[in-house]
């Protein structure tokens, strides 16, 4: 009887959308990512577009370009460039420009030229262009 109870457990906990980390290499990531959309769900439910892209340089730079498409918006473009690096298959960021905190962000998933990134709490749903 308690062999049933911790077979059904088991099957209950492993039976939800499981993410596993992908590790990731500076081959994987060099280049320019288009950000699809950005959601605090996994599965990207509820997730919101963006026009941003982040370009992953050789040298350790990284350059994110977010573009405002809205008539009356305050800025048309926003452009900062970040220091990150690869640590152990994990993309390691600069938070804002400017400072030195460090945001760590795992690949959930990988796919050719589509990637997740899950950065603190947030999914960045992205296509390698």
């Amino acid at each position: 009887m308690q062999f049933k109870r911790s077979a059904g457990l088991a099957l209950l906990l492993l039976s939800g959308p499981a993410f596993a980390e992908v590790p990731l290499t500076r081959a994987d990531i060099l280049g320019t990512w288009q950000i699809d959309k950005e959601s605090m769900h996994a599965d990207g439910s509820q997730g919101r577009s963006q026009n941003t892209k982040w370009t992953f340089r050789e040298d350790g730079t990284m350059e994110g370009v977010s573009e405002e498409a809205e008539a009356h918006a305050r800025i048309n473009e926003m452009r900062a460039i970040l220091n990150y690096s690869i640590e152990n298959g994990k993309l390691i960021k600069q938070a804002a420009a400017g400072r030195s905190k460090m945001d760590t962000c795992t690949a959930v998933e990988k796919d050719g030229a589509k990637m997740v990134l899950k950065c603190q709490s947030i999914y960045f749903f992205m296509t390698k262009k």
